[in-house]
């Protein structure tokens, strides 16, 4: 029925020595894998930071500075007229072109065609908004960059005007 179990001292010590070593080599591995894995995670969150500090830089060189150069030319006050902005639209790289979008990322269209990121569409778009949010950016857009009394007229209405040329000089002085 039941065999009688011949173990030996000998053989007992033998055999809890050999487990003994498997067990202290398996945990020398554990360890060594515990550590590997938190300089792997330390590494990974690293490179994680770095990661966003250049997608910040990125994103700051293709969308934001651009954005403030708009805002400095069209508005006389660009950092209200980005507050503003922010509200109801945001600007975004997409396919390699800076594109207007709502805040919750739809594209800004007017009869079906994308507004285009450009100087002039977005003052139209801006000053034809209906409610208080028209009003602030008719008030803080500027309108036109021409200048002086005939800076909007066309180029024939002006040519009435004597030129420098034919035009005395005033003597001032005695002679």
């Amino acid at each position: 029925m039941s065999e009688p179990i011949e173990a030996t001292i000998e053989s007992l010590t033998a055999e809890l020595e050999v487990l003994r070593k498997t067990n202290s080599e398996l945990l020398k591995k554990i360890h060594d894998r515990t550590t590997k894995a938190t300089e792997l995670e330390s590494t990974v969150s690293e490179l994680q930071g770095k990661l966003t500090e250049s997608a910040t830089a990125i994103h700051g060189l293709t969308v934001t500075a651009p954005l403030k150069a708009m805002a400095a030319s069209v508005s006389t006050d660009p950092d209200f007229f980005l507050e503003q902005f922010a509200k109801a639209h945001k600007v975004e790289m997409v396919e390699g072109k800076l594109s207007l979008q709502t805040t919750d990322g739809r594209l800004v269209t007017k009869d079906g065609k994308a507004i285009p990121f450009e100087r002039d569409a977005i003052v139209k778009m801006l000053t034809d908004m209906e409610g208080t949010q028209g009003k602030v950016f008719r008030s803080i857009l500027i309108g036109s960059l021409a200048s002086g009394a005939n800076g909007g007229a066309s180029s024939n209405q002006g040519s009435n005007r004597t030129s420098n040329a034919t035009t005395p000089k005033p003597n001032f002085g005695i002679r």
